[in-house]
């Protein structure tokens, strides 16, 4: 049978959260207990917020179908800062259909339309715990550029960050003083908010010490985030989705 990628759509919905849940057991279960991975994939697709995604001109979202089954899913959206990141999100294939070289297609099209958009680098990230991931990204010409702390469940895991093209890590680190400490802004790991960039902010230069989040339209501190994972600007409004393990860990 002939495989098609194409764009996913709402009618794609419950096959791909099938999907993303089985590729999330898979490569986590021996990791991240039941309960954070359905939160996780109800925060990425749920009905409404996956709604919200395919409907966002600033990201791409496709779906590798065959013979009327959905067999994989890849997202991924260009974040602007002081380089432009085309950031890969997830990449979920059908556990019974690895190894057939569905994943490595639609990472290629996933970072031809990203490439289009005049990124600077491409960038991927997955938990160490997922050795199989680290490999794959690293398969495909990508290079281990950096790796931080996340919480997950109560658990502490560390997540690599894979990325082609490096534009270099010296200038990625941005010091800012306040009232009460002096921060550093992670420009490279920024969150595309509504109106600009987040920014991670963290009180030491080995990014162990996660401070919050900045605002960059505004430079505000005042950033909050509700159980779901969504941040917003008091200062000036700003807001962004959850991302990645947020609905886990935040």
């Amino acid at each position: 049978m002939n495989m098609n990628i194409r764009p996913a759509t709402e009618a794609d919905s419950e096959a791909i959260r099938e999907v993303a849940a089985a590729s999330l057991a898979t490569s986590y279960s021996h990791a991240v207990d039941a309960e954070s991975r359905d939160r996780a994939v109800a925060a990425w697709y749920g009905v409404d917020t996956l709604a919200d995604r395919l409907a966002d001109d600033g990201s791409a979202f496709l779906v590798a179908v065959e013979g009327g089954n959905l067999v994989g899913v890849v997202q991924g959206e260009v974040i602007d800062g002081p380089d432009r990141i085309g950031r890969i999100d997830w990449l979920h294939v059908d556990p019974n259909r690895r190894g057939e070289g569905i994943g490595s297609q639609l990472l290629g099209q996933l970072e031809t339309r990203l490439r289009e958009q005049d990124v600077d680098a491409v960038e991927g990230r997955v938990l160490a715990a997922n050795t199989a991931g680290g490999d794959f990204y690293e398969s495909h010409s990508f290079t281990e550029v950096g790796e931080r702390p996340i919480e997950i469940g109560g658990q502490t895991f560390t997540e690599r960050r894979y990325r082609k093209r490096d534009v270099g890590e010296a200038s990625n680190l941005t010091t800012v003083e306040t009232d009460a400490d002096q921060l550093y802004l992670a420009t490279d790991e920024r969150e595309r908010g509504s109106k600009g960039p987040f920014y991670p902010a963290y009180t030491d230069t080995d990014r162990t010490e996660r401070y919050g989040y900045v605002c960059g339209p505004c430079n505000s501190e005042e950033v909050g985030m509700d159980p779901m994972g969504r941040l917003e600007c008091s200062g000036c409004g700003n807001g962004r989705k959850p991302t990645r393990w947020d609905a886990a860990y935040l």
